[in-house]
């Protein structure tokens, strides 16, 4: 009996074990056949991939860009030799042209606080600095208490033309002060070189000239001009009062020329100092002034 039981185990052990190998290599074939189909479908995909990338490296070398651009490239080395040419004639030209002006620079140069050679000498058009005329000196005002005087610049327009002017603003007093009778006040500009204490040759010259307006009108003044000999003393010879050499014989609120005489100044006309704007006591009643004048561009004329 035991035998029989011992063969039946075995028995059906084996058939267990037989149906276990035979499940086994079944999943193993559908495993494995899986797996191919995988690997299959990722050859598939791979070749699709490689099929897109090789027509774009084809296609590359084929386009005609890599040849326009190399003949662009080209195109600049055909250009050198003109750009080369040129300037084969340009040293010649730039020194014929700094070569031409030089004889007239230095005489300009050298000659600059001479009289110029045209018919008028500009001495101050009131654009440069504050305390600077055109000639390069001073040009200020002068005063002696209890009399006031002061100046300042502003635009303006005479017969069209816009121009920077100087504008007077005074109080000449008949009273009070070191000599009692109200001291003095006026306004003077430089024509010699202070630099050098050269005076200036206004001998071929025959006016003074400048333009002259009032606030209201009425105003007054006297022109003083200096030689060598008024400027050591410190003063200047005076013309006649300004109406006299005025269109209309008087400062109005309108721009007038003034044309003053060089021979109105009995002094040596070669060794001139100064122009001078004077508000004296005698241009006023009883001696005592105020008011505001404008002036522009004083000037030598021939």
């Amino acid at each position: 009996m035991i035998k029989e039981s011992r063969i039946r185990l075995m028995k059906i052990t084996g058939i267990v074990i037989f149906n276990l190998i035979c499940l086994f290599s079944v999943i193993y074939v559908i495993a494995t056949t899986v797996e191919r189909k995988q690997a299959i479908g990722q050859e598939a995909d791979v070749k699709v991939i490689s099929e897109f990338q090789k027509p774009e490296k084809k296609e590359k070398p084929a386009q005609p860009k890599p040849a326009e651009v190399r003949q662009a490239e080209v195109k600049p080395a055909e250009v050198v030799p003109v750009v080369e040419s040129a300037p084969e004639t340009k040293p010649e030209e730039i020194q014929q042209e700094m070569q031409a002006p030089l004889p007239a620079a230095a005489p300009s140069v050298e000659s600059a606080p001479e009289p110029s050679p045209s018919s008028v000498f500009l001495v101050d058009d009131f654009t440069g600095e504050e305390i600077k005329n055109k000639v390069g000196s001073r040009a200020n005002v002068y005063t002696r208490a209890p009399s006031r005087i002061m100046i300042s610049r502003h635009d303006d327009t005479i017969n069209g033309v816009k121009k920077k002017v100087l504008m007077i603003k005074y109080d000449k007093k008949n009273t009070g002060g070191p000599n009692g009778m109200g001291g003095w006040c006026g306004y003077y500009t430089l024509i010699k070189d202070e630099k050098t204490g050269k005076y200036f040759d206004a001998a071929s010259y025959k006016y003074v000239t400048f333009w002259v307006k009032g606030a209201k009108g009425d105003e007054n003044f006297m022109v003083g001009v200096a030689d060598e000999h008024w400027d050591k003393i410190g003063d200047s010879l005076k013309a006649e009062q300004i109406g006299v050499y005025l269109e209309k014989g008087k400062i109005t609120t309108d721009w007038q020329k003034a044309k003053v005489p060089l021979d109105a100044f009995f002094l040596d006309h070669s060794t001139l100092s100064s122009v001078s704007i004077n508000f004296e006591a005698d241009c006023f009643p009883e001696g005592a002034g105020a008011g505001m004048v404008y002036i522009a561009d004083i000037a030598l004329e021939k």
